[in-house]
């Protein structure tokens, strides 16, 4: 959807075949992305759109952006939109259901600057963590604490990072939960230097799953 609506209006002087061109790949992407859950493709959508004008998202995300896709779109794209339709119609969707937000009693106490950056997380409760069950080898649920929440994104915010073997298993496990939930997970830090080394250490641990964003205490 992004994609599309960057096709439509970054360039003024774009004509009609050019962004049928256009078009035509992004309903390519839409076709790969068609086992995306819903609620995150419009999530990233309404962020992506976030400074577009009414004129140029138009009356609703669902449907709009398609309607202006097959007025701007001749030929190839057209074809494409039918394949979508067609591939809609021979396979139903799956549903997936919102994530299942859990929270357990922290009782980890400090007055450190970085118990105070941890419970100041968005959509944090006092005295207790958000959490995720995990699906264990054998079946069993776990629980991985985050730090707070914001719509479909958890947050866990890191107030040091450190490359260390207990750091590294809880990435794994906080990866691991985001992925059985179909989520995308965000790292809070306080500072430039700390998502630099943020990044380096989720590229290590071969983890896409998981943002970083500076957000200052």
């Amino acid at each position: 959807m992004a994609g599309v609506h960057a096709a439509l209006t970054t360039n003024p002087a774009t004509t009609v075949r050019n962004a049928g061109r256009g078009v035509a790949g992004m309903i390519d992407a839409a076709i790969a992305g068609e086992d995306t859950p819903a609620h995150i493709q419009m999530s990233r959508a309404a962020n992506a759109v976030a400074n577009a004008s009414a004129r140029d998202f138009g009356r609703a995300t669902g449907t709009v952006v398609g309607n202006v896709a097959l007025m701007a779109a001749p030929g190839a794209a057209l074809s494409k939109t039918a394949a979508l339709r067609q591939l809609r119609m021979a396979r139903p969707r799956t549903i997936y259901e919102p994530p299942q937000i859990g929270w357990v009693r922290e009782t980890t106490r400090s007055k450190k600057p970085w118990k105070a950056y941890n419970d100041t997380a968005p959509g944090a409760r006092a005295g207790e963590a958000p959490t995720l069950m995990r699906t264990m080898a054998d079946g069993s649920k776990r629980p991985v604490k985050f730090d707070g929440i914001q719509g479909d994104y958890v947050i866990d915010r890191k107030w040091s990072v450190i490359d260390r073997p207990h750091a590294r298993a809880q990435i794994l496990r906080q990866s691991e939960v985001l992925a059985e939930h179909r989520l995308i997970g965000t790292w809070e830090v306080p500072t430039p230097d700390q998502k630099i080394k943020a990044l380096k250490l989720l590229k290590k641990m071969n983890v896409t799953n998981i943002h970083v964003k500076v957000v200052k205490p």
